[in-house]
């Protein structure tokens, strides 16, 4: 997957046959044609306008979101950089002249066999994907961000804003692409942006996306989940009467981001929800109801997304233990729900512990800043062979959504626990997501990119 791919701006001679051709006239920039160069460009070419320099725009057809190529002087270019099989839309501008938008499509993968006539484009397996991915991060206390006290008409940065994260930038997305992570957990909040009946607001589906498509051009595979929508203070929760009440609402959200990322491909994973807990708020429950009850949500979860087709009829979905919980009865009390495919599932929990040493608030344990007692060691390694051995049993990969520590001026010993953490996981063929939520997690700063803990990055990276 490391292909940390950028829109990359380059003349060459229109060459080739076969390839998608669109045509446009304008009165200020006419004649611009867009055709299929290859699995990851399209080339262009545009009338003369006399303008001294011309700035090449691209985005993709689903996205609402455009972005500069770069500039030239000459009358012909390519985009490359780009996601195989996929529609783009291109416009030329020169100071105010602008040319009409055409569209084209880069060619499809070349491991595909020219015999294939499925509906559905080809998604690589959930174990392949998972080999590939490397080492993952997660962007928190932003999209998931829960501002309840803003008003209804509060503007999409003040809710991406609301837990004190500054608006999320390319260059960040770019920063961690090119420090060596392969892949972004996004986690998303969606029913503050959503109405009763779950229908999403625009604009706040527009900007997930917008990340969603600079996380993927970086070259990165993206997790986008259903995150503060659970837990303490989320409207889905775990029992009869939540289920009854929160269905419809739950799968009209699914069924919205489905139908909105149902052309990307293998890059774009699902995750049914965050930690979903019961009535009670019992992040430990041994009730089998409840565990009845996750299955019912994520099966409503995994057949809505079947239904909107595309690449989602094969798309990876991932799909949570009670609350996320690394506790191992309920890893082993774990099912999975059934499917219309075989081998693009994913199991996942969250695993914190010790949590004397990576959170600095646990008042029912001794707090410490040190790891890496042979307990220490032997505790991630007991809950590596547990998880492994759960998901081998289910035949599904593994990942740890969310680990990390908080920082306590203790880099050393935090850079020897992700470090040992990653590495054990990786044995067993697990991937593992850094927790990173702007602030005692933060590793990178998200206003300035700047790396703040450059041990604890190294050891994620070198160790996945």
């Amino acid at each position: 997957m490391k292909r940390f791919l950028s829109a990359v701006l380059a003349v060459l001679i229109l060459l080739g046959c076969g390839a998608i051709e669109a045509f446009a006239a304008d009165a200020g920039i006419g004649g611009l044609k867009a055709k299929a160069a290859g699995e990851n460009k399209i080339s262009l070419s545009w009338t003369a306008s006399g303008a001294a320099e011309y700035t090449v725009n691209w985005k993709r057809s689903s996205s609402s979101a455009w972005k500069v190529a770069g500039t030239t002087k000459k009358t012909s270019a390519t985009v490359s950089g780009l996601s195989a099989g996929i529609s783009y839309d291109f416009k030329i501008t020169a100071g105010g002249a602008e040319s009409a938008t055409v569209t084209a499509t880069t060619a499809q993968p070349s491991e595909k066999k020219p015999a294939d006539t499925s509906s559905s484009p080809k998604i690589e397996s959930a174990k392949d994907t998972a080999a590939k991915m490397g080492a993952g991060y997660n962007i928190g206390n932003t999209f998931d961000s829960l501002g309840k006290w803003l008003p209804s008409n509060a503007s999409v940065s003040q809710f991406e804003t609301a837990w004190g994260n500054p608006v999320l930038t390319e260059d960040y997305i770019k920063k961690l692409a090119s420090l060596g992570f392969g892949a972004i957990r996004l986690p998303v909040t969606w029913g503050l942006n959503a109405d009763s009946s779950g229908n999403i607001r625009k604009e706040w589906l527009d900007r997930v996306q917008q990340v969603v498509d600079w996380i993927v051009d970086s070259g990165m595979y993206v997790i986008i989940n259903v995150h503060h929508d659970t837990g303490t203070d989320g409207w889905i929760h775990v029992s009869d009467k939540s289920y009854a009440a929160a269905k419809d609402r739950f799968a009209n959200i699914w069924k919205q981001v489905a139908e909105r990322f149902k052309d990307y491909g293998s890059e774009v994973l699902f995750e049914c929800f965050n930690e979903t807990l019961n009535d009670e708020n019992d992040w430990n429950s041994t009730k089998k109801a409840d565990y009845d009850i996750i299955l019912k949500y994520e099966q409503l979860f995994v057949d809505t997304v079947r239904k909107t087709g595309g690449n989602n009829a094969e798309r990876n979905l991932i799909l949570n233990t009670y609350a996320a919980s690394s506790n191992p009865g309920i890893i082993n009390s774990f099912k999975l729900p059934k499917d219309t495919t075989e081998g693009h599932m994913m199991m996942e929990v969250h695993n914190y512990d010790p949590q004397g040493f990576t959170w600095d608030d646990a008042t029912w344990t001794t707090m410490r800043s040190t790891w890496g007692t042979d307990e220490d060691k032997r505790n991630i390694d007991n809950f590596m062979n547990i998880l492994s051995a759960q998901a081998e049993k289910l035949g599904v990969p593994a990942i740890v959504g969310e680990f990390g520590s908080v920082d306590k001026k203790n880099d050393n010993e935090r850079a020897e626990h992700a470090g040992y953490f990653v590495a054990a996981a990786k044995k067993k063929g697990i991937v593992c997501f850094f927790w990173d939520d702007g602030a005692k997690f933060n590793l990178i700063d998200r206003k300035t990119c700047k790396v703040l803990h450059s041990s604890i990055v190294k050891a994620l990276v070198d160790n996945a």
